[in-house]
């Protein structure tokens, strides 16, 4: 992660709508402004994707989308690529009592992750915050966790590091996740990112949850801050859901399981107020990214 940067701005010309995107997220037209919003939007994608995944034991070792989900009340996952260094779980609600994950790969590589592969190393510590009382929260401790990913064609290549917390807490009727997560990330073709994420997702479940079960359709709200800095580029976000967005557990066949939805990342760049905005429109269909003046 230590390449040069490249300075990447939103020009003062940028009318009140960007170009939208089309359905595979990546904007049409070429220029700083849409490289900027293409890459701050698949950053919050993959951010949202992440903190799904880390509502669930099991998809927290596997990413969603590496393989089809269980079945509504089936053990989260058979055999996990990773064992943790200490199996002692005194309430048996499947969050060990303190723990840490080593990830290599492989095992712990992936096919199919959007066509092509995921790789995932490094260091995850859960904690089971009430061991001796089963439920659904656990503090989560992320070192230098990676994951690489490499598209089929061997052109698109993606570099994300994190490091910070992730506290879950929760009951039958929801879930919050609370995220402080420092992220080094690549983009193909262009200059690395550094994103500080501070937020919360709240999960909304359209049915009760089930400990050691996987997570069923819901609604998701994320509030929060994301600070973006690349080169000269430093942006301070203001993260919404004013629509939030539906996840469909029935989408078993891909990573992208988000149905609808609106996420806005407000702030100023550079001399101009705006929106990124992240719109989902189906499952198995990448969102579309697009900025929007304020002014």
């Amino acid at each position: 992660m230590t390449r040069p940067w490249t300075q990447l701005t939103l020009p003062a010309m940028l009318t009140a709508f960007a170009v939208i995107g089309c359905g595979d997220g990546i904007l049409s037209g070429a220029g700083p402004a849409d490289e900027l919003t293409t890459d701050v939007g698949v950053t919050l994608r993959d951010e949202v994707e992440t903190g799904l995944g880390a509502m669930t034991l099991g998809s927290s070792l596997a990413p969603i989308g590496t393989t089809a989900a269980p079945a509504q009340g089936v053990s989260l996952m058979a055999e996990p690529c990773v064992t943790p260094s200490s199996a002692a779980d005194g309430d048996g609600d499947g969050v060990p009592d303190d723990a840490t994950y080593l990830f290599t790969a492989p095992p712990c590589r992936f096919t199919g992750w959007r066509g092509g592969t995921l790789d995932v190393v490094g260091s995850l510590r859960l904690q089971d915050p009430a061991p001796s009382s089963a439920g659904f929260g656990y503090d989560g401790t992320l070192t230098n966790l990676r994951t690489l990913f490499i598209s089929a064609d061997g052109k698109t290549l993606q570099d994300v590091r994190r490091n910070g917390t992730r506290t879950l807490s929760g009951s039958v009727s929801s879930l919050l996740l609370t995220s402080d997560l420092q992220i080094l990330r690549t983009f193909t073709g262009h200059s690395d990112a550094a994103i500080d994420a501070q937020w919360t997702l709240n999960f909304t479940p359209g049915t009760p949850l089930q400990i050691n079960a996987p997570l069923p359709s819901g609604a998701l709200d994320i509030a929060g801050t994301v600070d973006w800095t690349r080169g000269t580029e430093h942006y301070a976000l203001t993260v919404t859901t004013p629509t939030p967005l539906q996840y469909d557990a029935g989408c078993t066949d891909t990573v992208q399981r988000i149905r609808a939805g609106d996420l806005h990342a407000a702030g100023t760049f550079g001399e101009i107020q705006g929106i990124v905005r992240v719109s989902w429109r189906d499952c198995g269909t990448e969102p579309r990214f697009s900025f929007e003046s304020t002014e």
